[in-house]
C-alpha cells in the first residue's frame, strides 16, 4: 500500500502565527501539481527515513513518525518534485508518512485528522504553514482561514487539468523568510490584499494576475525572475514567482521560458492525498 500526494506552488500568501500550531497557517492561493510524493512503511528494527533511496534526517517526516507510529517503521518516500523550492516538498513527504502511518498502524484516523499531524510538523520546523491544507484538498485551493485541515478554512476555484510549466534556478530558505519580521510585514499585507481581490472574482486568470502583482509587492523576486514573467507575458503567457523559491510558473510561455532554465512541465491535479 502507498500513499501519493502532490506537490503545491503558492502564488501568493499572508503568514498568520498562533501560539497553537494546529491554528497557525496562512491565507492565500495555490496549485496542487501532479509532480507529486509516493510514501510507503513497513516495520523494521529500527525507524529510518529514506528520501529517494537515500537515508535522511527529514525532521518534517520524523516528527509524524514520532507522532503516530506505534513500533518502529522504515518510511520509504519518492518525490518528484524540485526540493527546497517552492513545491511543498516536506509537506508531501509529512502528510504521505501520516496517511501511511494511519492506515499500517490501523490508528482509525479521518482524513484531516492524520493531516493536522503534517500540518503541526510543518509548523514546528518553521518550513511551510500552508502546503498541507492545500496538498489534502488537490486543485486550485484558496486558503480562507489559517489553521490545519480540519481547522482552517479553504475552497476550491474549478479548473481544469492544465499545464504548467516551471524553471527552478535554486531555493529559498523558507525558515528565514518566516522568521524576517521586516519582510513579513511587506509580504502580509500584499497576501491579504490579493486574497481579498481574488474572493471579488475568483478565477485562474485573476489568480495569476494577483500572484504576479503580489511577486513584486512581496520584494522577494530576483531579476531573472521578473524577466521571464515579462518574457512569458509577450509570448501570451501567464507568469508568476513561486512562494517560496528562486523559481517562475506559467500557463503557456513554455517557449519563452527556455532561455531562463530547463523548462519542467506538469499539470494541475485535481487529486489531492490519497491511498494508492
Amino acid at each position: 500500500m502507498k500513499v501519493w500526494v502532490p506537490s503545491h506552488i503558492t502564488g501568493f500568501f499572508a503568514a498568520k502565527r498562533h501560539q497553537d500550531p494546529l491554528k497557525s497557517g496562512s491565507i492565500g492561493c495555490g496549485l496542487a501539481l501532479a509532480l507529486g510524493a509516493t510514501t510507503a512503511v513497513e516495520d523494521s528494527d529500527e525507524t529510518e527515513i529514506f528520501l529517494n533511496g537515500e537515508l535522511s534526517e527529514a525532521p518534517v517526516s520524523r516528527y509524524v513518525v514520532d507522532a503516530l507510529a506505534r513500533s518502529p517503521v522504515c518510511v520509504k518516500t519518492h518525490l518528484d518534485m524540485p526540493f527546497g523550492s517552492g513545491f511543498g516538498a516536506s509537506g508531501a513527504g509529512a502528510l504521505g508518512c501520516a496517511y501511511a502511518l494511519n492506515a499500517h498502524f490501523e490508528l482509525g484516523l479521518f482524513a484531516n485528522q492524520a493531516a493536522s499531524v503534517a500540518h503541526v510538523a510543518e509548523v514546528a520546523n518553521r518550513t511551510g504553514l500552508g502546503d498541507v491544507i492545500a496538498q489534502n484538498a488537490g486543485g486550485l485551493v484558496v486558503r480562507l482561514e489559517p489553521g490545519a485541515p480540519g481547522l482552517g478554512c479553504i475552497d476550491r476555484i474549478p479548473v481544469q487539468p492544465l499545464d504548467v510549466n516551471y524553471v527552478v534556478r535554486g531555493p529559498i530558505s523558507t525558515r528565514e523568510v518566516l522568521s524576517d519580521q521586516g519582510v513579513m510585514e511587506e509580504i502580509n499585507r500584499a497576501g491579504e490584499a490579493a486574497l481579498k481581490d481574488l474572493l471579488k472574482r475568483p478565477t485562474l486568470q485573476d489568480f495569476m494576475r494577483l500572484s504576479q502583482r503580489f511577486t513584486v509587492q512581496s520584494g522577494l523576486a530576483s531579476d531573472w525572475v521578473l524577466d521571464a514573467i515579462e518574457a512569458v507575458e509577450a509570448a501570451g503567457g501567464m507568469a508568476s514567482m513561486i512562494m517560496l523559491g528562486d523559481a517562475v510558473f506559467s500557463l503557456g510561455g513554455a517557449k519563452a521560458l527556455k532561455e531562463f532554465g530547463e523548462v519542467g512541465t506538469t499539470n494541475i491535479s485535481q487529486r489531492g492525498a490519497n491511498l494508492d
